[in-house]
């Protein structure tokens, strides 16, 4: 292959992957924090249908994010498990259906109770844990 027709191609790519906004790809951040009770250690384990995004250990206070962008074909979803002394739960902490037109930075703090996303405008809305299968 020609060094020209390289170019033009890498040319291409690169301006194919510089135009998510235009093709309505969205990038997203999630931001978890561990809020537990009593100073509790907290491991997070999140993913979507196409990517793990391995384990992590939250000690109080601490917290872990990551960035991703909404699927072109929509459906965007990652779900998280918790763990802390004895306890096993889960949540869905991004639906693309649910949390697309609620933030692009969705910022969490868990809790025994639940996890808890903190609103733009102040405050926060809690939600249960998704029921164990």
């Amino acid at each position: 292959m020609s060094l020209l027709i390289q170019k033009l191609i890498l040319i291409c790519v690169l301006t194919l992957l510089s135009m998510h906004n235009v093709l309505g790809l969205t990038r997203r951040h999630v931001n978890i924090l561990n809020s537990l009770e009593d100073n509790l250690d907290l491991t997070v384990h999140c993913k979507s249908g196409d990517d793990d995004l391995g384990s992590h250990l939250l000690h109080h206070g601490d917290s872990y994010g990551f960035k991703f962008l909404d699927n072109f074909f929509g459906g965007t979803q990652f779900f998280c498990s918790f763990q802390w002394k004895g306890e096993f739960k889960w949540y869905d902490i991004y639906i693309e259906k649910r949390d697309s037109t609620k933030c692009f930075i969705c910022n969490w703090y868990i809790q025994k109770s639940g996890p808890c996303r903190f609103l733009y405008h102040g405050g926060s809305e809690c939600f249960p844990w998704n029921i164990n299968h």
